[in-house]
């Protein structure tokens, strides 16, 4: 049996926060929080109800964005599983799929570094492949 292998290649957090999918405030829907860190303000748009709003705020990592809950997190393992978008889901199924874990040398500001420890758990594995794929019916 091959073992499955993941290989960073030292993405960072930002990679995934131009377009994050959070819940609107106003109808509780999906919405769309986009971002060029560093270059512009973050705006939110919601579809269902059309509402458009800019956050003053630009903070990440956690259940939150900006101030606004992320859509897609979920309780796993008595912690919270929290993804920005489908590319983040794909890079943390990935990273807990694989028996073999590949990281680059002296990069401590890399995602695959600053996951937590129940993510990184061989014992967490099935549990956390499960919620993500429960994080993945919330995208349809």
């Amino acid at each position: 049996m091959e073992k499955s292998r993941f290989s960073e290649a030292g993405e960072t957090i930002f990679e995934f926060v131009d377009n994050v999918l959070v819940e609107c405030p106003r109808c509780n829907n999906c919405a769309k929080m986009t971002w060029a860190p560093f270059k512009s303000i973050p705006k939110l748009v919601c579809e269902k109800c059309g509402l458009v709003a800019v956050s003053p705020i630009a903070s990440y990592g956690g259940p939150e964005f900006c101030g606004v809950s992320l859509w897609l997190k979920t309780s796993c393992c008595s912690n919270t599983l929290w993804a920005y978008n489908n590319e983040h889901l794909d890079f943390l199924e990935n990273y807990v799929s694989a028996s073999i874990r590949e990281q680059l040398p002296n990069i401590n500001r890399s995602l695959a570094s600053r996951l937590p420890s129940w993510i990184k758990s061989a014992k967490n594995r099935e549990s956390i492949l499960k919620c993500i794929k429960k994080l993945r019916k919330q995208l349809n």
